[in-house]
């Protein structure tokens, strides 16, 4: 009696664990690994349902309206992108999306694998779905206005760049690298892109690569963080403009005995920017915008920035390629209050959008990417 009720007890047993397990195989077969989220970045009509409860279908792709880059933090690698950017986005009320950039499929796989890279971003799902509601299927918004904030930018090319040789460098041969300054929100790449689409020098779906990062973003110190970015960069594609910043990481985390030329940190930070130019000059590289910071908030790291200010100027004057100096200190003057983030280094969104329209001064008068 005991040996059949034992008998029946594992009987019983090794059908709820083949149970457990055929739940858990069908569980695992349906999910689509989009971080928690099945639908984001998938292709959607106008019903409301087509989402799921957590995101919108905005612009013909279930996602979620943004203003800040804090609304897509809980997405897989999305960045807060103005709606002037996205072709399916004529009519949308919302000032961004949460979206995801990319150059090939295999930058998609971040999001899931059933993504692919389609103009530039990130989508799933088919076109025939996202027509009905009018989204990136749909045509003639190419000529869309920058983004709200956007001024300076009439929609037609400007009357100082009609001699330069338009669409000879595609957007995604633009490419931009440094430190927190553009990588705090991105924002600065969201306005330049802006700023191009109006001027029609870039089209719609098209985008410039940022691989400016938080991390790993000095020019010496902690190693050849900018560098890498570069060289992570063209090895992705052809890089013929790069828009760069650099050295803040340096003076931001390094220290001298005499804020100066002599201090080893700054010497090597400089150093490295005439290897890195160098560099860019061997690759063909056709321009380089070098952007330099505004004035930092804290008196000592100001000291830094001041004395490295001139030590990189000159590197980029002595360049062996054509390398743009901008110094933002005429563009913030006066602003600071409206344009520097409470920690006295990064842009705020209107700071991101002067720094931009400053870049797209200099590209324009000196015929990059036009």
């Amino acid at each position: 009696m005991v040996t059949m009720r034992r008998s029946k007890l594992r009987s019983r047993l090794a059908w709820l664990l083949a149970s457990l397990a055929w739940a858990l195989s069908c569980r695992s077969e349906n999910a689509d690994p989009t971080g928690g989220e099945t639908h984001f970045l998938t292709r959607c009509d106008a019903d409301p349902k087509t989402c799921g409860a957590e995101l919108q279908c905005v612009c013909g792709v279930c996602t979620l309206p943004c203003a800040t880059r804090t609304k897509c933090q809980a997405l897989p690698a999305a960045q807060c992108v103005l709606t002037s950017q996205v072709e399916a986005c004529v009519a949308s009320a919302s000032p961004g999306i949460c979206d995801v950039s990319c150059v090939v499929d295999a930058d998609c796989t971040v999001v899931s694998p059933s993504h692919r890279c389609d103009q530039g971003v990130c989508r799933a799902g088919s076109l025939e779905a996202s027509d009905a509601g009018g989204s990136s299927g749909s045509s003639g918004s190419s000529g869309s206005s920058g983004s709200s904030g956007s001024s300076g930018s009439s929609g037609a090319p400007d009357a100082g760049a009609s001699a330069c040789e338009r669409g000879s460098v595609p957007a995604n041969q633009v490419l931009v690298i440094g430190d927190s300054f553009f990588a705090s929100s991105h924002q600065i790449t969201a306005y330049l892109e802006a700023e191009a689409r109006s001027a029609g020098a870039v089209t719609s779906g098209e985008r410039y690569r940022d691989r400016s990062s938080l991390l790993a973003n000095g020019l010496a110190l902690g190693g050849t963080g900018i560098a890498d970015q570069y060289a992570n960069g063209i090895a992705e594609a052809d890089a013929r403009v790069v828009i760069m910043d650099g050295g803040g990481a340096d003076t931001l985390l390094g220290s001298c005995d005499t804020a100066d030329a002599s201090c080893p940190v700054l010497a090597a930070a400089a150093a490295a920017a005439q290897d890195l130019l160098a560099k860019m000059a061997a690759d063909h590289v056709q321009h380089v915008v070098y952007v330099f910071y505004p004035d930092p908030g804290d008196a000592n790291v100001r000291a830094r920035v001041d004395a490295l200010r001139p030590l990189v100027q000159s590197a980029c004057a002595s360049a062996a390629l054509p390398c743009h100096w901008l110094d933002l200190r005429a563009a913030f003057a006066g602003h600071y209050a409206q344009y520097i983030q409470a920690d006295q280094l990064n842009p705020t969104d209107a700071g991101s959008q002067a720094s931009a329209q400053a870049i797209w001064e200099v590209m324009k008068q000196n015929c990059i990417a036009q």
